[in-house]
């Protein structure tokens, strides 16, 4: 989804990243000899031997309890860049936490928040330090090789600016261990509280241990295009009880194979575009309807470009959301799958938007009389979207107390619902209006015992139930006998019915 620029000078949080150096034939090493004033205090990372102007990292990392305060040679810099030109010997220095709240540069025995930029690719614990904002990210991290990041509760993140960001790499893991006293919190800069303040995280991994929990994601999202957003997911996250409050364009994108495990409890607001941004899926997703979407430009759950073609059981399903789902595109069921779509559910469907639903399916789309599902444009005119393609053989297929409108987008044949050749279908108190063309269209069938509708009324249509081929049987002399020419137009399907006998 973007391309970044990998920075050359890289620093490693636990770890001591080899940097570019002067070659020479026979290079010269020297020692970086680290050590701490106190082991039960911190640990400190990064010596070793390096050839000749090798410019390294060294990290300090205190212990629960304690503050790091300075370098022996009163250095306070932390992580520190060196270059080697000689041996070194340097102490990390460490003091108990008292309490002090030395922000971003305090003095001695005062804890310091921790610059973070650059690819991590060991297992590290970002503690939480007591301070206002207790790391500070600066450009892009990435999270790279088999690496477990773990951000402990009462976390302060800040990105220095709109290029801010964490990418989570393919092998790598993210863990957010918030709690609801003590949430982790990303944001941006403290003169910038505006949407957009700084990048985004992406999750491109499918480990186990993607879990966020308790997290405030806070005027994130940049990137003010199409895809942009604050989450980026090409992974698998499971994501309960977390903020994202402000974007310049979505709250969240999941792409492509990208999935949610868990996804309860979360409240996405004041975005410009989509809380939920969700295109080329072809896996699943699990939405749970306990969610919060509040004042965002877009109020609703973008589909597009969404073809469904997995058996994932109850994954295969649209919640019942607090807001309505949005079809950007034509939403395609396909394979041996049961589909089905939740009581009360709301879809709405732009101008080149429809469904189109195989032979194979079971499609299951049952409102209740005080639950009706509605299926409707994003403008409310006459012929809005393209269609319902219904093409299943699956008799267990049932769609009942659906409000059908705004459909029927294109030529004289145009419908709101076309059934097509040998489909089954039970349809029993379903509404259809505002088409310029047909309720239903009933389209090359030789038969349609296969189909049962009862209870169907249609309003500000320009007709009701269509039939485009001719329909017939055989007489008694074995003579064939049109029943319905193609284009004659009935009330309802009753009358498609009662013409057939």
């Amino acid at each position: 989804m973007r391309n970044f620029l990998k920075i050359t000078s890289i620093m490693m949080l636990g770890a001591a990243v080899l940097f570019t150096g002067c070659k020479k034939d026979k290079e010269e090493k020297f020692s970086v000899t680290l050590s701490v004033n106190d082991p039960a205090m911190g640990t400190v990372v990064g010596g070793g031997e390096f050839a000749e102007r090798t410019e390294i990292a060294i990290v300090a990392t205190p212990t629960d309890g304690y503050v790091f305060q300075k370098w022996s040679d009163g250095i306070t810099d932390n992580p520190r860049k060196l270059v080697v030109t000689q041996n070194v010997a340097l102490t990390a220095l460490f003091a108990e936490n008292n309490g002090g709240q030395g922000g971003q540069g305090g003095g001695d025995g005062e804890p310091q928040s921790i610059t973070l930029s650059g690819t991590i690719n060991e297992n590290t614990t970002w503690k939480d330090l007591g301070l206002p904002v207790d790391y500070i990210v600066n450009g892009v991290i990435y999270l790279e090789g088999n690496a477990l990041v773990t951000v402990d509760s009462g976390v302060t993140i800040m990105f220095t600016g709109v290029d801010g960001a964490i990418s989570v790499g393919e092998n790598a893991g993210f863990k957010i261990a918030g709690t609801a006293n003590k949430p982790v919190v990303f944001t941006g800069p403290t003169n910038n509280q505006n949407k957009g303040a700084w990048g985004y995280i992406d999750v491109n991994s499918k480990r186990a241990d993607n879990v966020w929990e308790y997290a405030t994601f806070k005027n994130g999202g940049s990137d003010s295009g199409e895809w942009g957003c604050v989450i980026g997911n090409f992974g698998k996250l499971s994501m309960k009880n977390c903020t994202i409050d402000g974007s310049l364009s979505n709250g969240i994108a999941l792409i492509g194979d990208g999935a949610f495990t868990a996804f309860e409890g979360n409240t996405i607001s004041n975005c410009t575009n989509y809380p939920l941004f969700i295109e080329y899926q072809n896996s699943y997703f699990c939405l749970n309807a306990n969610n919060n979407f509040v004042a965002n430009g877009k109020n609703m759950i973008a589909l597009r470009n969404f073809d469904f073609s997995v058996n994932n059981s109850n994954k295969n399903t649209l919640v019942k959301m607090a807001v309505p789902y949005c079809l950007l595109g034509w939403l395609r069921l396909e394979g041996s799958q049961t589909f089905t779509i939740e009581a009360g559910t709301n879809i709405k469907l732009t101008a080149d938007a429809g469904i189109s639903i195989d032979e194979n399916v079971t499609f299951i789309a049952e409102g209740t009389a005080d639950s009706h599902i509605e299926i409707s444009g994003t403008e409310n005119e006459k012929s809005h979207w393209e269609n319902i393609w219904y093409g299943s053989k699956k008799s267990a297929s049932s769609i009942k107390y659906v409000d059908f409108k705004n459909g029927g987008k294109g030529d004289d044949n145009a419908s709101i619902l076309f059934i097509a050749n040998g489909s089954k279908l039970t349809m029993e108190n379903c509404s259809f209006s505002e088409t310029e063309g047909a309720g239903i269209l009933i389209d090359n069938a030789d038969e349609i015992s296969g189909v049962n509708i009862t209870g169907d009324t249609y309003a500000n249509s320009g007709s009701n139930v269509k039939v485009l081929c001719d329909f017939g049987k055989e007489d008694e002399n074995g003579d064939w006998q049109d029943l319905i020419s193609g284009g004659q137009t009935f009330d309802n399907f009753a009358a498609v019915k009662a013409a057939m006998e």
